[in-house]
């Protein structure tokens, strides 16, 4: 009798728990309540090694976040369904039809006061509102009701009840995985298959479109900030305070640039690479404003997802080009951009730019970055890299005078030569790039190729930076410190 009840009431666990999931992420579009996967993220990100963390993003890119996403739902279903176990085992014990409820008020008390406060939205989760706590409270009782109509309860189960439990849990499950399905998978499918540079063919345009301009954060979820209550505070270890709203941080002396950014995790030959003019003021000047005492040695950055960098303050202000950003091409950044205002670093992967700004400190010691908490590099100084955008891998192009082309960039150091082979890196052509728009941007090269004969070929590109380094050949992933290698396309020609 034991074991046949711990499997019913696994399964009603897990009945419970689909709606229990389904709900929860409802309540995330119509109360704002933040689901759990999204919420355990953080602390799971930083439990992780940062080399596994490292390889799963080099295998996975876009598609990471789905699976761990997908895995923590799965998780979460399977602990609700052992709760189901739990409560229907202790039935056999206290026959009450509050078993249920009191396993529900288990599982409630495990969210709000251990996970919540673990991943720092506090104790009940109030940071996030005084509702949480109750929103919790009510999606836990209707799973309390689900257990309890699955016969975890006292009640006998007559024939009629019977044949209604046949369908019952079915309907129920069906139910939540249809929510569940047209709630999360269009978002997961874009993820994966859509991500805003998948849009762009052929050669990449001098300035990347700001709808195909690359987006990668730590979040499931990101952040939306309003930009009329949004307040920029500047202080720490200084003689003055700023707390500057966005028209103010808009009305200061403003700069320019042409900067092109690149993922840390952007695999050889990658897509996570784009080019835009940024507008905003230079950091140099904010910290300027508010007098650093002597014993400040670094600007600390933190963000409204709670992400975390710093910056030497020789660095910040012998470097007039990092920007506290608020426009990307002439328009207010995207909120996936880090609306209202962004840290840009030209010459350094974007890990080391928080997006969604909130304050800028100046301290006595190095804050520890996000990601460099979990090894990832201290610098994050850009490689020299290069891509070839045509033709595509595995094309099957006609002899004949052949376009290929492509990026190199180089960060600050620039590029000075670009070269294609054709035939494995035997032999290697000079190709002809455009001027960069600024110090801080890729360039776009080109170059003619009329194949002798048809045949599979193999290409490969490199670059030579601005002060005569070859890009580096050796293969590598991007942990800790960006990947490297040379980009490689192959190709069959026919007549």
């Amino acid at each position: 009798m034991v074991q046949p009840a711990a499997w019913s009431g696994f399964g009603w666990g897990c009945v419970g728990g689909l709606a229990l999931i389904a709900l929860m992420y409802s309540a995330s579009t119509l109360l704002g309540l933040k689901p759990l996967p999204q919420v355990v993220n953080e602390p799971l990100l930083s439990l992780m090694p940062g080399f596994v963390f490292g390889f799963l993003i080099d295998t996975l890119q876009h598609a990471g976040k789905v699976v761990e996403e997908i895995g923590l739902i799965g998780l979460m279903l399977v602990l609700l369904g052992l709760l189901g176990a739990a409560s229907a085992l202790a039935n056999l014990r206290w026959t009450s039809t509050w078993v249920p409820f009191a396993f529900a008020a288990v599982g409630w008390a495990v969210v709000v006061a251990v996970l919540l406060p673990v991943a720092g939205v506090g104790l009940l989760g109030l940071n996030d509102g005084p509702a949480t706590p109750l929103t919790w409270a009510a999606l836990f009782a209707i799973y309390a009701v689900v257990l309890q109509y699955g016969g975890t309860g006292p009640a006998e189960v007559d024939l009629g009840r019977r044949r209604v439990l046949t369908y019952v849990p079915l309907g129920i499950a069906a139910a939540g995985v249809a929510a569940l399905g047209v709630g999360l998978i269009p978002g997961w499918y874009r993820a994966i298959f859509r991500p805003p540079e998948s849009g762009l063919r052929g050669i990449s345009p001098v300035v990347t479109p700001v709808d195909n301009f690359y987006i990668v954060s730590k979040n499931f979820a990101d952040p939306t900030v309003d930009g009329r209550s949004w307040t920029l505070r500047v202080g720490g270890r200084a003689g003055k305070r700023l707390s500057l709203t966005l028209d103010q941080l808009r009305a200061l002396p403003a700069t320019e640039e042409y900067v092109t950014l690149e993922c840390i995790s952007n695999n050889v030959g990658g897509p996570q690479l784009s080019t835009g003019k940024f507008t905003g003021v230079p950091l140099r000047d904010l910290v300027t404003q508010v007098e650093p005492l002597a014993d400040a040695g670094w600007v600390a950055f933190k963000a409204h997802d709670g992400y975390t960098e710093s910056l030497p303050v020789t660095f910040v202000m012998e470097t007039p080009a990092i920007l506290v950003a608020y426009l990307l091409d002439d328009a207010p950044l995207p909120m996936g951009h880090g609306y209202p205002a962004r840290i840009l670093i030209p010459g350094r992967y974007g890990m080391k730019g928080p997006k969604w700004l909130e304050s800028i400190d100046l301290v006595k010691d190095e804050a520890g970055g996000y990601w460099e908490q979990q090894g990832w590099d201290h610098n994050a100084v850009v490689k020299t890299m290069s891509r070839i955008d045509v033709p595509g891998d595995g094309d099957i192009v006609k002899i004949g005078a052949i376009e290929v082309g492509g990026v190199a960039y180089a960060g600050a150091r620039g590029i000075g030569k670009v070269e294609y082979s054709t035939d494995g890196g035997s032999t290697w052509n000079a190709a002809e790039f455009g001027a960069p728009l600024s110090p801080f941007t890729w360039v776009v090269w080109r170059a003619v190729w009329s194949p002798a004969a048809h045949g599979a070929y193999t290409l490969k590109v490199r670059a030579t930076d601005g002060t005569g380094s070859l890009q580096d050949s050796s293969n590598a992933p991007s942990y800790p410190s960006g990947s490297s290698g040379y980009h490689t396309i192959h190709v069959n020609v026919s007549g």
